[in-house]
């Protein structure tokens, strides 16, 4: 990242390398059409050029920087007005996210993001179903609290007490996983 807030436009081309498909994956899951998460992915890069400045290491790692980042860039397009007007025709997010064809399979990366995904799996599965849902439907759907309260149908209080108390139980037990894996 100080490459990148040096303007070094190898190290952005680098970092789009190492987690293009992450984001990829985690933008289509969210906006639910390709052309779209295309677009974001390609805006995602452009922002983190832009907002290098404020990556601070103090408050955290690249890695959560550039995932919420892109995570927020993909919520604010699902809420937007033009967004929702839009009458493109949708493409199943069942379809392979990446050809392979021409592009440089990492399989150490693929790896990598495979098993973070399947520890986090774990650990969601590891907290009460009730604090899991909240957690999902904000991460993977781009709910507000608000929002999840009125689609479940319980309070607004709920939805945040739900929501504290499983972060916790996911930050100790993603703990456990890695203290026990290294």
């Amino acid at each position: 990242m100080k490459r990148i807030q040096s303007r070094d436009d190898e190290a952005l081309e680098e970092l789009y390398d190492l987690y293009k498909r992450l984001l990829f994956s985690m933008v289509i899951s969210i906006v639910k059409k390709k052309e779209e998460a295309e677009d974001l992915l390609q805006e995602i890069f452009v922002k983190i050029w832009n907002k290098a400045e404020s990556f601070d290491p103090d408050r955290g790692n690249v890695y959560s920087w550039i995932v919420t980042l892109a995570r927020n860039q993909a919520i604010d397009r699902i809420r937007s007005k033009g967004y929702k007007t839009q009458k493109k025709q949708s493409v199943s997010i069942h379809e392979p996210l990446f050809s392979l064809e021409g592009d440089k399979h990492d399989p150490m990366e693929t790896t990598i993001f495979s098993d973070r995904a399947e520890l986090v799996k774990k650990a969601l599965e590891k907290i009460p179903e009730k604090q899991s849902e909240v957690i999902k439907i904000a991460y993977y759907r781009g709910l507000t609290q608000s929002e999840i309260s009125d689609q479940l149908d319980i309070p607004l209080g709920t939805v945040k007490t739900r929501t504290r108390q499983g972060m916790i139980k996911l930050k100790r037990i993603l703990g456990e996983f890695i203290s026990t894996d290294g």
